[in-house]
């Protein structure tokens, strides 16, 4: 199969089992970036989103040990112009006292204010959950989610989505790629016909391989529980150390904004 036709899914996997934070305890990168997305979204300045924008950034790039997946970064892209685009319009409807105007348009001090805040938000967010999906493989989040206590069915849904994710992806893009071999994408008309059989095709796959993943779990005396091998069982404590003081430190930060303490 050709690079142009790898998986972008498959591209993000491979990165999350190659991180450098593999090792790291997934319940304890999971803490830290729930409380720091909870803390940059109950923030009242935009110092708190900067801090967890650093942090996130900073994460990203470690765990991705600086070559992030080529499909994360142009899913940032769009992100990002969705984001400006939101953040403008937030920008030019709240009211305040007006700074500038342009055409129809007018900027106002809460609305740019306001407009720097989403933007901060919603990127430290952003950033936050790519430095945990690089970094962490699905079964590793699987454990973890079992430590707090998921209900067994949820968790163990998301392991079948996930494996059997691979599955349906790699069928699709055979089936892909046959339809571009036979010319099936010459012209809008018949591009949107094979497009349609495709997807009817990828669903029946999907029910039978369903069928028969059912099968093969029952011959294997399947009780409800997945078993995988991890290699956090020794858990980095220097890690989990850091993750701990991080967590305190935007905890400290949040709390002095908060109340006032810093005069930013």
């Amino acid at each position: 199969m050709s690079e142009e036709h790898g998986s972008e899914f498959n591209s993000v996997d491979t990165a999350a089992y190659k991180s450098p934070m593999l090792s790291w305890s997934p319940l304890a990168k999971l803490f830290l970036i729930l409380s720091l997305l909870v803390l940059d979204i109950a923030s009242k300045t935009i110092w708190m989103s900067v801090f967890a924008c650093a942090i996130g950034l900073t994460l990203f790039l470690y765990a991705s040990s600086l070559r992030p997946p080529k499909a994360l970064m142009l899913l940032f892209v769009y992100a990002q112009v969705l984001i400006i685009i939101s953040a403008f319009i937030f920008m030019i409807v709240t009211p305040g006292a007006s700074v500038a105007s342009w055409w129809f348009l007018n900027f106002t001090d809460a609305g740019i204010s306001f407009a720097m805040l989403i933007y901060a938000r919603a990127t430290a967010a952003l950033l936050l959950l790519y430095s945990f999906a690089v970094s962490t493989p699905v079964p590793h989040l699987a454990e973890a989610m079992k430590k707090l206590r998921f209900p067994d069915v949820f968790v163990e849904l998301m392991v079948l989505m996930y494996r059997y994710t691979f599955l349906l992806m790699e069928t699709a893009e055979k089936m892909h790629l046959v339809a571009e071999c036979k010319f099936g994408y010459a012209g809008y008309k018949k591009s949107m016909s094979t497009t349609s059989k495709l997807a009817v095709g990828v669903f029946m796959r999907s029910l039978d391989t369903a069928e028969r993943g059912q099968v093969a779990l029952q011959c294997r005396n399947y009780r409800g529980e997945f078993k995988s091998l991890s290699s956090f069982n020794k858990q980095n404590k220097t890690a989990t150390v850091f993750c701990a003081l991080i967590v305190c430190t935007a905890v400290i930060f949040f709390l002095t904004q908060w109340y006032g303490v810093l005069p930013i």
